[in-house]
């Protein structure tokens, strides 16, 4: 029977960031992970000559926890325009910089619908969020003291306007959470906020998937084993336990960290280990990505709906292809619209609401689209309303050196994920 220090089952974010802790601190660590490319929800696809990324996604780059796990110029950043063009009654509007100008680009561009003060208040809450976040009293990992709030009732008490939280927060921040209702808990929209205000939106040379690629070169050679499905796994009362494997092998190691995303990890253990511990509930999101001969005028700039679901299926949209190298053919584009949850047509019929939707914005030259692929990720982000965070347990330990470990217990972003790892790659070395 092989055996090791610690096995780590998963190879998404976090168990990449804890196996590479783990590892420079000297431990003999094997990820098991049933894949066969690392990353979990991270991952980009290979589609007729482009690269299409498994939903869409980016990086901030002023992630303290990619600052300490990534090289950011060998990932050959490239990033977005600052602000966005909102898309509103069949126009876009473009709000230019609002992280770093906020005054000035809610004034110029929405007068007339929203009134200057809420670009005050904007100011504000960015200045207040940049210092929380710097003197640690925001951190999206921990469920703060008291009652936290939602994101709505956090921006409707500091005294925003209704057309402004329609117009800006509800797309923009509703395609980062994946849902408009803004419920997601005040805590993980400040320190998010924060980093849109202290650094860039990007994306890697090639595609998202080059940024677990780059944690899984960082790994002692031969740690790393893709392909290998765990079907189940057995604790020991002394610490740790065993692993069966698929092809009908057993590893066992004194520690174990289950890494896989929550739903994953509650079919793997048994029922007594997870105690009264439940998976939280997930969101879902399905991109549609088209090839274009040329590039849309929009280029690097986000385009967030602000439009009601019965105008079109388009949550926001993005040429993924002007903003980095790599994911599209000399001379192609690559567009991704993600979908909002609320639209109430067919999937058969979202490529061609989508186009009419767009056309709208854009004009005839969304005719020439090509659909290249439609992306459904049925578990993209696990759901973080206050109720949900206050459940959810405050170790991620489930018995003598067996953990739990993944976003689901932090917060369900890139840098979520690599503090995970981080922590409890941590714990295991201190105890």
């Amino acid at each position: 029977m092989q055996t090791a220090d610690c096995i780590i089952v998963g190879a998404g974010l976090a168990g990449l960031s804890c196996g590479q802790t783990l590892a420079a601190a000297g431990r003999r660590v094997q990820i098991i992970e049933a894949a066969d490319q690392p990353g979990g929800r991270v991952a980009t696809d290979a589609v007729d000559g482009f690269r299409v990324d498994r939903g869409f996604q980016v990086y901030l780059d002023a992630y303290p926890e990619g600052q300490r796990f990534l090289d950011h110029r060998a990932l050959q950043l490239g990033c977005f325009e600052p602000g966005a063009l909102v898309a509103s009654g069949g126009r876009l509007l473009p709000v230019s910089d609002p992280w770093r100008r906020p005054l000035a680009a809610i004034r110029s561009v929405l007068r007339g619908t929203v009134g200057v003060t809420d670009g005050i208040r904007t100011a504000r809450l960015r200045s207040e969020m940049i210092r929380s976040v710097r003197q640690g009293r925001v951190d999206p990992a921990v469920v703060a003291p008291g009652d936290e709030r939602s994101t709505r009732s956090s921006l409707e008490s500091r005294g925003f306007s209704a057309d402004f939280i329609r117009l800006f927060f509800e797309p923009f921040f509703g395609g980062v959470f994946l849902e408009r209702e803004l419920a997601t808990a005040e805590t993980v929209f400040g320190f998010t906020f924060a980093m849109f205000s202290l650094g860039r939106a990007c994306l890697p040379a090639g595609g998202m998937a080059a940024i677990p690629r780059q944690l899984a070169s960082g790994l002692p050679t031969g740690s790393l084993e893709l392909g290998t499905p765990v079907e189940r796994i057995e604790p020991d009362h002394a610490g740790g336990g065993e692993l069966f494997l698929a092809d009908g092998r057993r590893l066992a190691a004194r520690m174990i960290v289950v890494a896989t995303d929550a739903v994953t990890a509650a079919n793997l253990l048994p029922a007594e280990a997870g105690g009264s511990w439940q998976p939280p509930a997930f969101k879902s999101t399905t991109l549609v990505a088209f090839a274009a001969d040329g590039q849309p005028a929009c280029g690097r700039t986000l385009i967030v709906s602000a439009e009601p679901a019965a105008a079109g299926p388009i949550d926001n949209l993005t040429v993924p292809s002007a903003v980095a190298a790599g994911y599209a053919p000399a001379g192609q584009s690559l567009i991704y619209a993600s979908v909002r949850g609320d639209w109430p047509g067919a999937a058969a019929d979202l490529p061609a609401a989508i186009q009419q939707q767009a056309a709208g914005w854009l004009g005839a030259e969304v005719n020439g689209w090509r659909q290249l692929a439609t992306v459904a990720v049925p578990r993209a982000l696990p759901v973080e309303t206050p109720a949900v965070r206050r459940a959810r347990p405050v170790s991620g330990q489930l018995g003598p050196g067996l953990f739990l470990c993944g976003d689901h217990l932090t917060t369900s972003s890139i840098n979520g994920a690599l503090a995970a790892g981080r922590r409890v790659a941590e714990t295991l070395l201190a105890s």
